[in-house]
């Protein structure tokens, strides 16, 4: 299992049937809480993945059953990082964790 810890305190789980994504720490908690970010932990099934989308400082992981924008207007970036499958962090950050769940998708 693969293991990314990103800067703001959340933890992503990677292997080869699941994707868990931790918001547990108390520094991620925090933020969560603030920014009204869902908190917790959460599974996805990798073959309920359907897609990713990254860009600058969020990542979406696309499954089924789970929200997905109905458009990318600026006015909707805040309700998007809201989203329990979306991932805010640094940019780099979400890069390798990017590349890495992309390998998994056929």
């Amino acid at each position: 299992m693969k293991q990314f810890d990103l800067k703001s305190g959340t933890r992503v789980l990677v292997d080869e049937s699941k994707i868990i994504i931790e918001r547990t720490s108390g520094k991620s908690a925090m933020k969560g809480l603030f920014a009204g970010r869902a908190m917790g932990q959460m599974t996805i099934k990798m073959s309920a993945v359907t897609g990713l989308i990254h860009y600058a400082d969020y990542l979406i992981i696309c499954a089924s059953g789970l929200p997905t924008p109905n458009d990318f207007k600026i006015s909707n970036v805040a309700e998007i990082k809201q989203y329990p499958n979306c991932i805010v962090a640094k940019e780099e950050e979400l890069s390798d964790l990017y590349q890495y769940l992309n390998g998994f998708i056929h």
